[in-house]
Parts: structure tokens; C-alpha cells; sequence
């Protein structure tokens, strides 16, 4: 069958999936983007495709995709999306394509409605799921964020909250009092955001409490899966929850709970899953779902279950698979030295597990993809991130 991939965007993520096609089916994905990111700078696994406006305004996103499908010989086409900004702008405007295609995400109602965090505790609370106190707070009931301790405090859309007016935005916001939570949350709403925000109470645990799973569910219902251990994340305000050190970890309640979540809501595509342990009761809470694949899904490459090659082959040639991806890996995002010399002193035995090593990654960091040009320009990045996250 004549089929490719087109990957939406040039970022990191975006990088992961064309790296993955790439190793799974030796031949170059369609890339589409605005502009051309580091990741894919003079890369030579993909076929790079640019036009500016393509990831803001609808009618070009329309038109350009189209433009670049009519020009290739494939017949078929599977959609892969770094981001749910781009998640969106697909399904809101796949009526428009000319072409045939795939979409391992779920349908337009089902997505918008899941993007909302709220949302998604509605579900969780419905299916008897534990996740993190919570209190929704609009505008207009600032005073109900009223939580003994420690709140975390985010936006309901966080997409909505950046291209606000609101100033000191970030990701999301540890605090030590709920009145220091209000008090955030007044600054906020001093602007044009009209979204609401999320408070919760505050799950302890530092470096290594947090886990990913990322995961694909067939048309069928098969379910598949990965987790890592988060060994060392980002703790800068607009990054917060980004991971920088995982590995491969194992544990048959995160599983469980996942195959619950997505069987549940009756979910299909690619899906990731935020966990985190509290370090004193020990008790398993869900964060978070993303209706897409992580931004560092590549550890499931690493860990055997390529999850863009199970998406194609349930998309294209109908089949379908139920697998837990288990092998030791360790995927970075940033050098090997520096991240040993960051990971705590109480993790770095995770760091080093035997076979963990000999299967490491750097995920824009390809051996097949090292011109000249491009590993200087890749170079250049990690140490730049490196200095701006540690100096």
C-alpha cells in the first residue's frame, strides 16, 4: 500500500514521531510546518514542506496541506500532531483536505472537551479514579480556592492563558497557601483571560515522584503502553513538567489505571498519561491527560513499542496489537554528562540500571541524521538549554 506520515510541525516532538516512521518504515515522512525548528534543521529523514501562516490561520493550513498532498505520489496519509494547538487546528478543519487520511486522535467534540483539564476530572471522578482535591475557579469565585497547604494552581487551557494579556504566566504554579493562590489568581484575571484555572492540593514528592505513560488504543480496543520515570524534569515557571531524565519503569497499578481511563471513555489513538506518587502515603494520583503523544514519547521507541508504527498499522492495514514495551532505556534531553550531574545523588543508581546505557537517547540526536551543519545547529541547542536551565 502506498501510505505516509504527515507530521505536523517542526518541533521536538514532531522530530520523535518523523524519527520514529523513519526507523519503522525506512523511508522519509511528509513534514509540514510554519518554519523550520532546530530539530529538523538540513535533516535528511523527512521530506520538509514550509509556508508561513500554515499553524495560525485555517485556510492556509487547508490549502498548503493540500497543495503539498496533490504534488506527492502516496495515496494515503496518517496524521501525527505535536501539540493539542495542532490537534485542534486538525480536526476543526479535516473536512477541507482533497486527500485520503487517518486520524489517530479522537473526534472533534470528544477532543475539545477532553483538552480542557476540568473536563477530564469529570471523567476521572465518574470512573472512581483518584487524582489530586480540585476546585474549579473563574472570576468569580477566586474566594472558593480555599485548600489547607500546599495548592498547585494551573490553567484550565493553558493554550487560551499564553496568548492572553495576563502577565507572570506559566505553566503551572506550586504555592505554599491557598491565600497566595488567590492572590495569583487576581494578577491573572487583571487581563483579558476569561478561561478558568485549577486549583489542587499539592502531592509531595520532588525529582523522581512523577511518571509518563504514553500509550496507543486501537480501533478494536487493544491497548497498548509505555512508562518511564521522571528522573529529572524542568522546574523553570513556563516549562514546569517537561522531563529532561526518563527511564524505564514497571509498575502494574499505573497500567491498570491507564487501560481503565482510556477503556472507559471508550478512547482510540494515541494518549498520554501524567502520574505522580506521593512520597509519604505513597498513594498513585493521575495529573493529567494529553490527547496526543507525549512530548518525549520517543523513550517508547527505546523501550520496543514504536507507537507511530502501531498507530499506521491499525490505521492502514488493520491491525491491531496489545503490548507493554519493557526494555531498559534512558532518554534525554540534554547531555549524558549533565544529566548525570543533575539527577539527585538519591537517583542516580535509576540513572545507571544495567542496560539502561546501552539503550540511551538524546531524542533529536540521530547517528542517521548527522550532517555536518545539522549536528552543530543540535549541538549549539542542548548546550544553550543546558546553560538556561542550570546557570
Amino acid at each position: 500500500m502506498n501510505f505516509n506520515a504527515i507530521i505536523l510541525g517542526t518541533d521536538h516532538n514532531s522530530y520523535s514521531v518523523a524519527r520514529s516512521f523513519y526507523e519503522a518504515y525506512g523511508k522519509k515522512p511528509i513534514v509540514v510546518g510554519a518554519g523550520v525548528l532546530v530539530p529538523f534543521y538540513k535533516s535528511k529523514i523527512a521530506d520538509i514542506y514550509t509556508k508561513k501562516g500554515f499553524s495560525s490561520d485555517e485556510n492556509i493550513f487547508i490549502s498548503f496541506l493540500n497543495q503539498v498532498v496533490e504534488a506527492r505520489e502516496e495515496d494515503d496519509f496518517v496524521f501525527f500532531a505535536p501539540t493539542e494547538k495542532y490537534v485542534d487546528l486538525l480536526v476543526n478543519n479535516q473536512d477541507g483536505f482533497t486527500f485520503s487520511y487517518h486520524i489517530p486522535y479522537p473526534e472533534k467534540d470528544f477532543a475539545k472537551r477532553l483538552i480542557k483539564k476540568s473536563s477530564f476530572y469529570e471523567y476521572l471522578e465518574e470512573i472512581g479514579v483518584r487524582y489530586p482535591r480540585t476546585k474549579i475557579i473563574g472570576r468569580d469565585n477566586i474566594k472558593d480556592l480555599d485548600f489547607d497547604g500546599k495548592v498547585f494552581l494551573k490553567a484550565d487551557d493553558y493554550d487560551k492563558f499564553i496568548s492572553s494579556s495576563a502577565k507572570n504566566i506559566q505553566k503551572g504554579y506550586k504555592l505554599d497557601s491557598s491565600k497566595k493562590a488567590r492572590e495569583v489568581l487576581e494578577k491573572a484575571y487583571d487581563s483579558n483571560y476569561e478561561g478558568r484555572f485549577i486549583g489542587q492540593e499539592y502531592i509531595e514528592g520532588g525529582q523522581g515522584s512523577e511518571y509518563s505513560l504514553n500509550g496507543y488504543r486501537s480501533r478494536d480496543g487493544k491497548v497498548s503502553f509505555v512508562l518511564a520515570r521522571n528522573l529529572l524534569s524542568d522546574l523553570r515557571p513556563m516549562w514546569i513538567g517537561n522531563h529532561l531524565v526518563q527511564v524505564d519503569h514497571d509498575d502494574k497499578q499505573m497500567y491498570a489505571i491507564s487501560k481503565k481511563i482510556v477503556d472507559s471513555l471508550d478512547y482510540h489513538g494515541l494518549f498520554n498519561l501524567d502520574f505522580k506518587k506521593d512520597s509519604v502515603s505513597g498513594e498513585v494520583f493521575v495529573l493529567e491527560m494529553n490527547i496526543r503523544q507525549g512530548r518525549t514519547f520517543y523513550y517508547s521507541t527505546l523501550a520496543g513499542l514504536n507507537l507511530i508504527d502501531l498507530a499506521i498499522k491499525d490505521l492502514i492495514f488493520d491491525k491491531s496489537y496489545e503490548k507493554i514495551g519493557q526494555k531498559p532505556f534512558r532518554l534525554q534531553a540534554i547531555s549524558r554528562k549533565k544529566s548525570y550531574e543533575k539527577v539527585e545523588d538519591s537517583l542516580k543508581k535509576e540513572f545507571n540500571k544495567k542496560g539502561r546505557e546501552e539503550n540511551s537517547a538524546i531524542h533529536i540526536k540521530a547517528s542517521y541524521d548527522d550532517n555536518i551543519l545539522r549536528k552543530i545547529k543540535v549541538n549549539e541547542s542542548i548546550r544553550a538549554q543546558e546553560k538556561e536551565l542550570f546557570d
